[in-house]
């Protein structure tokens, strides 16, 4: 296994807390399907983390069993906090927001009650007193200057609106948690390439201007060493390769492993 060191531009600015979020042999599937075969990372509090991989490598099933949608074995520590053997409302409510594969908006309410779910998710109250009420409006604003496009379409059908509108959603539900820790799901599937430039770049906002640390699934993997400050790739449920953005993206075995290309196929002008 390649362990590039660390490298402090790449990843911003310094983190304090190395271990935020630390996944120790971890194991997951379904039924008698292993898919995770004793994974063992970690995330920094207020870093992006790009998860990557072929298909079945075990992406998805690895954010399922940080949120409790699979049933796991090892360790899920979340500040401090044990996750497995809890359920995804219990790590919701301790503040894990899980942006899934294929958005799970709720089509028949409008673009604003989808959000409000978020708010609910996070209190656990549909009452609520007026500084509770006053914190979900001001936490409404707040998703609505980051995606404007809700804002205008606040009224508006979920089932409406645009792939790429219901991507903001769905990620803007989840920030009304107000979570510690985002995952998310291949967040460009199926979206135009300028689409989801656009939500990476706003998931790089809320990183940035919130701190929230995000752990992202994604099938473009450059795009993800863009907005990523470490990586760590899957392959076969296993971790083949570990380190900063830059040095992924710099590393032959990235091409080998994930992308099937060769290195020397792209020195002699191959298709990537």
């Amino acid at each position: 296994m390649t362990k590039p060191t660390t490298d402090s531009t790449e990843a911003g600015q310094a983190h304090a807390e190395p271990d935020f979020l630390k996944v120790a042999g971890l194991h997951a599937g379904y039924g008698q399907a292993r898919v995770l075969q004793g994974l063992d990372f970690s995330v920094a509090r207020g870093e992006v983390c790009a998860i990557l991989g072929p298909n079945g490598a075990g992406k998805t099933t690895t954010l399922r069993a940080l949120c409790g949608m699979v049933r796991g074995r090892g360790s899920v520590m979340l500040n401090g906090t044990e996750l497995l053997g809890r359920s995804p409302e219990q790590t919701a409510r301790l503040g894990v927001a899980h942006v899934p594969e294929g958005r799970g908006t709720f089509n028949d309410l409008t673009v604003e009650e989808n959000l409000r779910i978020g708010a609910h998710v996070r209190t656990g109250r549909w009452r609520r007193g007026s500084a509770e009420r006053a914190a979900v409006a001001a936490d409404l604003e707040r998703i609505y200057d980051y995606f404007p496009k809700l804002r205008q379409r606040s009224r508006q059908a979920a089932g409406s609106l645009s792939g790429g509108e219901q991507q903001m959603l769905a990620i803007g539900r989840a920030l009304m948690l107000r979570p510690a820790l985002l995952l998310l799901d291949e967040p460009s599937l199926g979206l135009a390439p300028l689409v989801t430039r656009e939500l990476f770049e706003i998931v790089r906002a809320v990183n940035e201007e919130e701190r929230t640390t995000v752990v992202v699934v994604e099938q473009n993997a450059q795009l993800a060493l863009d907005v990523a400050h470490r990586a760590h790739v899957l392959e076969a449920g296993r971790l083949v390769l570990s380190g900063p953005s830059r040095e992924i993206r710099e590393d032959g075995q990235v091409a080998e492993v994930y992308l099937g290309v060769s290195v020397r196929s792209r020195k002699d002008g191959g298709a990537p």
